[in-house]
């Protein structure tokens, strides 16, 4: 599960129209593209698919700049594809803003094997690490991956390869070369324990 609360602002390439969810509410979509920074090459764009309950219809139109806050939902795709659903809450036409995601990420997934533990300038140990999380899409699961780093001055014990956990923090969105890279400066870690039924 990856889940963001976001601000997003980006140009619709997918003019809105009304549809209905599988009971019959009506909601309006449309599609968003977002550049996103790099770190090394030009920036790239993401596609964003959008749901509104209460939104303009004729005013969005494709072309047009807005600014959105909502929940941003991000699950793995078909050939190493990233799957970007945001449910929209306020929506500003014409935004003085640049284009971006920013926001907070909520992760719940599992801890790949490249745990390090380095130092900064000052002598201070820091956790850095990926982890990913896998959602199923008919009837293959796909995953994401995220890279973390946490400084916090104790390093939690259950942060080892295969733990599961849950993780809240700042996201950060770039791309490397072409490629997506989510990564999150965490300010909260927990181990994840199912709770059973």
């Amino acid at each position: 599960m990856i889940k963001c609360n976001v601000k997003v602002c980006g140009i619709i390439n997918r003019t809105a129209s009304v549809k209905q969810t599988s009971d019959g509410k009506s909601f309006v979509a449309f599609g968003l593209s977002v550049d996103v920074p790099s770190t090394k090459g030009d920036a790239v764009s993401v596609n964003i698919s959008v749901a509104a309950e209460n939104a303009d219809v004729a005013a969005l139109t494709q072309g047009r700049r807005v600014s959105i806050e909502g929940v941003l939902k991000i699950k793995g795709a078909p050939e190493k594809k990233t799957y970007f659903n945001l449910s929209a809450g306020n929506i500003e036409m014409d935004p003085v803003a640049e284009s971006g995601i920013a926001g907070e990420i909520e992760f719940r997934g599992v801890v790949c094997k490249d745990i390090k533990t380095p130092t900064d300038k000052k002598g201070n140990r820091y956790l850095r690490f990926s982890a990913y999380s896998t959602d199923k899409v008919g009837e293959d699961f796909f995953s994401v991956f995220v890279r973390f780093v946490s400084f916090n001055e104790a390093i939690p014990s259950f942060i080892v390869p295969k733990a599961k956990i849950e993780a809240k923090g700042e996201l950060r969105i770039s791309t490397f070369n072409g490629n997506l890279d989510l990564s999150c400066k965490a300010v909260e870690l927990k181990e994840y324990v199912k709770t059973p039924f």
